[in-house]
This record gives structure tokens, sequence and C-alpha cells, in this order.
């Protein structure tokens, strides 16, 4: 598989437990990763690259010139950081033999292999494969960027790649063109972005690969009247989606899952959490676990809203 990701100095961390998660869940393949990044110091990037080394994988990265940022909108109240866009030069940076690849957020935990979500199949006018957030969208983002709903909107933390249709139809210097001319539509940056050129063009993948922060909440829940297959599938998520704040990284964070998180830190990390926070973090998973199984009600039982 063609893995590729994007980070910063701040993200060296969450970039290598979210890949240390990819590894321990699809071994015996020939892998191989493509880090994007504005720049990483000696060590953050020898850290990365000897983390992939250690899992027989191949590691490339690649730096991307400040200046094709300098237009991107960026707000410091975000929870993100600028290498978000970084996914939009993939087609530009990769070589050329690279047709198909996978892109991951590095806030996403993967809990199980992913052969199948790899051979989705593209063509026949799709182009990308990704989840649509079922009605989880900001609610003007359709007349915002100017598209019908019945296409839905996807989130691309997790997102399969036609990387030789982006090549081929210059997508790099059209993503680049609408940002430029699009500067105060854009809420959800880079993921807008994608949308405007791929929301027709776009296979729609289950839940379970990428199941985002706000399935969690017990407002959502409800809302799909306690629906069996999203229970199973919050209970049992291929591929964990930590979006929004606070991240599991986060003293604050509830998140019933993200003793995940800290199972793939301990990997590279010895003792990463206290003792007494570990347990809490494992009694609120299996606690949640419990509720949903069994369709237990009541917002008061739920730790996060």
């Amino acid at each position: 598989m063609n893995i590729v990701c994007a980070a910063d100095s701040n993200y060296v961390q969450h970039c290598s437990v979210m890949l240390v998660s990819f590894f321990e869940n699809n071994p015996g393949h020939d892998h191989t990763v493509y880090l994007l990044t504005e720049g990483l110091d000696a060590d953050d990037l020898g850290f990365i690259q000897n983390l992939v080394h250690s899992y027989h994988g191949q590691f490339f990265y690649y730096l991307i010139d400040s200046k094709l940022l300098e237009t991107c909108p960026i707000k410091v109240t975000d929870h993100l950081s600028i290498a978000t866009y970084n996914r939009l030069f993939m087609a530009m940076l990769l070589p050329d033999h690279v047709d198909k690849v996978l892109y991951l957020d590095c806030d996403i935990i993967i809990n199980q292999a992913i052969d199948e979500l790899w051979e989705t199949s593209l063509g026949n006018g799709y182009v990308v494969a990704a989840f649509e957030e079922m009605g989880c969208c900001l609610d003007d983002v359709y007349e915002r960027l100017g598209f019908d709903a019945k296409y839905g909107y996807f989130n691309a933390g997790v997102l399969l790649v036609d990387l030789a249709y982006w090549r081929t139809h210059n997508m790099t210097q059209s993503f680049l063109e609408y940002i430029e001319h699009n500067f105060d539509k854009l809420k959800s940056h880079d993921q807008d972005v994608l949308n405007v050129f791929f929301h027709d063009k776009a296979v729609h993948i289950p839940l379970t690969w990428n199941v985002e922060f706000i399935f969690y909440f017990y407002s959502r829940i409800k809302s799909f009247n306690f629906n069996k297959e999203l229970r199973y599938v919050l209970r049992h998520p291929k591929i964990l989606h930590f979006t929004w704040k606070p991240k599991p990284w986060e003293p604050s964070c509830k998140h019933p899952f993200r003793i995940n998180y800290y199972r793939y830190l301990r990997k590279i990390k010895r003792n990463p959490l206290p003792f007494g926070a570990t347990l809490q973090a494992i009694w609120d998973k299996y606690y949640f676990c419990f509720l949903i199984k069994w369709k237990i009600k009541g917002h008061k039982n739920y730790k996060i809203v």
C-alpha cells in the first residue's frame, strides 16, 4: 500500500502513533509511506523514518514550498495547522509511477487490517473514495460551495485517491486557483476544496473506515434511533478519527476510545499515561461499549455529550 500523511513539528508524535497502528494491523505487506512536510528537523524526520523501517516499510519525504501555502486560509483558532493543505500537492510531489494512494490524517488510529479499503474500486468517473458525513457537515456547506446536497459532503481524513487522474487533469493547479479566488468560502480548508472538485466523483465508503468523534456523542446516537449497525460500528471501529478538540493526547479528552491512542503510543514511548488515567480510560471504553450494546439510554449515562 502507498500511505500518504502530512505532519509538522507539532504532530510528529501523533503521526508516528498513526503509523504504528497501521503497521501493527497490516503486517506482511509491501508498504510505502510518503510524508509531506514543510520541514522537520533531522531528529524528528529520523524518528519517523526509523519507525517505518522497523516495520520493513519504505519511507520517503517531500518538502512543501511554503510559498505554495501563502494563499491557503488558516486561523489561529482552527484545531489544525497549515499542514492540512499538504495533501493537495500529492500529485505534484510523488513519483509518477505512484498512481494510487491512501491519505491518512495524523489524528487517526487504525484498529484492523485495511486491505478491503485499499481495494475499493475507483474508475468509471470515480477518482476518490471517502466517508460521506451523514449530515454532520456545516449547515451552509452546499450553498457556500455551490453543489447539490444530493451528492453529500465527504470527510478527507481517510481518502483513497486516483493520483493518475489528478496528474492528467492538473488538479494541483486547479486547487490553487480555486483557493486564490474563493478564499472567503473555505471554512473546512482543503476538505472544502476537495469536495468542490470531487463531490460527484467520490465513492462513499462505510462509516467503519472513518468513525469521527461526533458519532460517539449521545445526541448523535439518539438521532439515529440507536441504529443496530451504528452501535456495532461504534464498538468495533476499523478506523478511529479524533476530529475536533480535545484530542486524545489532551488531558481533557473524554473520548471513550482514547485508550486506543495510548495503546500504540506505548510502542514508542514508555509509560505515556499515568496509571490512574490509564485505568479511567480503559473503564470509559468498556463502560461506553456496555451502554451502547444494550441500548441503555439517557444523556446522563454518557461521558461525552
